[in-house]
């Protein structure tokens, strides 16, 4: 339609340029005729019949030109405005967005570069597009495969943007929360503080905070600003990263060389005490100094099997890879270990007793890091079970492998400090566990070494009625039992 309102004020317009010009080629005329014949200007056809003659001829061929040059005109326009009909349908598909259209007219006049021009706009608009597309699938894809939260705001602390770390923390789409205000999305007024300080002062800040009250979760927050090509703040981007587990592990390798330096600088007191009063005279005395030296021994051995203890939780922790899983059989090294162990139950006057079904399979664990194990969950049902009292050992068959548990009658745990025992230096009772000359290690070696071959370990108690310790592992597979790597003999906890 546009096309052809187009061709018509081409034509109307030549038309009445054209009726103007005849029109005054007519007057010229016809008062040049009227000149020569010394007649005065008279209306037409009023002039006499040979003047009214002349007047006549002139408008025939006046008309005659009209209609031949409104066909010509016609014509002519529309040698113009076919190329731009043609254009008019690929123009619209363009302006919808399909950028794989191509026009295809030839020429050299203004029409023909217009065709040649909009196809280089075309084919700049897709290389563009196509980068574009490019560049926001990668884009995406950095966001997706970021483990922090990503979020960002504009200059008046709107959201504009979450990645997918970060929905998942707050529990929202990106869509949801999209032109919401910061502090309807994040409820804490410190991190809206944050935002409007990055806004207001062009500079990166960061912060930890606990984002949500009901958890225990810390949260170390930095927020930089979006700057545009004319360096203006235009909003801020927001990393959020959950460091609880690093404070907890802070703490913990504080907790550890605080308990390092206490257990290993106990025990050198004691010798260096001893040692000293011997020096001073007391060596003179053969019963007190055999006294002192036997003391002096125990605390060198207490020191001894410390370091071996930490030793051994060293390599399981660092190095569970060289683990290698091998073969042992339950009631063959359990017997040993009861030999062990027997003196020590007499002394106590505590009962040891087996509940162990024939023809378990082997379990796939080599048998010095079974013995291990059970050295150490035996050794301790012991210590703190009072005279009169049980160790019982139990075993049986649970789904692909075998639970052994270790109950005892003693003196129990208290249900706040099950979540640690299996912690290094961790102990319900510190002043009992040194008198009975346990290192505190003992349960944490018999965590790594179960997990090191794929199974895992628990503990239950009841305050006053005795704890039940047990462990699951794998039985052999055959064809995948290799030699397995030498460990210390013994770890007390």
């Amino acid at each position: 339609m546009a096309l052809r309102s187009l061709r018509w004020k081409i034509a109307l317009n030549f038309l009445t340029l054209l009726f103007l010009t005849l029109l005054a080629a007519y007057l010229y005329l016809r008062q040049a005729i009227l000149d020569a014949l010394g007649l005065p200007w008279l209306p037409p056809f009023r002039a006499g019949a040979l003047v009214a003659r002349l007047e006549g001829q002139l408008l025939l061929t006046m008309l005659v030109v009209l209609v031949v040059m409104t066909a010509g005109t016609f014509i002519l326009s529309r040698g113009i405005i076919m190329p731009l009909t043609a254009l008019l349908p690929l123009t619209q598909k363009i302006a919808g967005g399909d950028l794989e259209q191509r026009i295809e007219i030839q020429g050299n006049d203004e029409i023909g570069l217009l065709s040649h021009h909009l196809n280089v706009m075309v084919e700049t608009l897709r290389n563009n597009f196509r980068e574009m597309a490019e560049e926001r699938n990668k884009m995406q894809a950095i966001l997706a495969s970021m483990s922090d939260a990503l979020l960002t705001v504009d200059q008046v602390g709107r959201v504009m943007l979450l990645n997918p770390a970060a929905e998942a923390m707050f529990g929202k789409k990106g869509t949801e929360v999209e032109h919401k205000y910061l502090l309807e999305v994040i409820r804490n007024h410190e991190v809206d503080k944050l935002v409007k300080e990055i806004l207001s002062s062009g500079m990166p800040l960061e912060i930890e905070t606990r984002l949500f009250p009901t958890t225990n979760q810390l949260f170390k927050i930095y927020g930089a600003p979006i700057l545009s090509a004319q360096k203006r703040v235009v909003g801020a981007a927001l990393t959020i990263r959950d460091i609880t587990n690093i404070r907890r592990l802070e703490q913990m390798r504080t907790e550890f060389v605080a308990n390092v330096s206490h257990e290993l600088r106990t025990p050198l007191t004691s010798i260096r005490g001893f040692v000293e009063t011997l020096l001073e005279g007391a060596l003179e005395d053969p019963e007190v100094s055999r006294r002192f030296l036997g003391i002096i021994n125990k605390e060198a051995q207490r020191l001894q099997q410390l370091i071996e203890d930490l030793l051994a939780l060293s390599r399981l922790e660092n190095q569970p890879q060289r683990v290698r899983p091998g073969r042992a059989k339950l009631i063959p090294t359990l017997e040993g270990v009861l030999a062990t162990v027997n003196p020590l139950a007499r002394e106590k006057g505590v009962n040891l007793e087996v509940e162990i079904p024939e023809g378990l399979p082997s379990l796939a664990i080599g048998e010095n890091y079974l013995s291990q194990v059970l050295l150490n969950l035996i050794d301790n049902g012991i210590k703190y079970t009072p005279a009169g009292g049980r160790v019982t050992v139990r075993a049986g068959l649970e789904n692909d492998g075998i639970q052994v548990e270790v109950e005892d009658t003693g003196i129990g745990i208290p249900a706040e400090s099950l979540p640690r025992v299996f912690e290094r230096f961790y102990r319900v009772d510190k002043a009992r566990s040194r008198e009975m000359g346990g290192t505190g290690l003992g349960l944490a070696i018999v965590k790594h070494i179960v997990e090191a071959h794929g199974g895992n370990v628990g503990v239950t108690s009841q305050p006053g009625q005795g704890s039940r310790f047990f462990f699951t592992l794998p039985v052999v597979t055959e064809g995948k039992v290799q030699a397995e790597s030498p460990i210390p003999e013994k770890a007390q906890n």
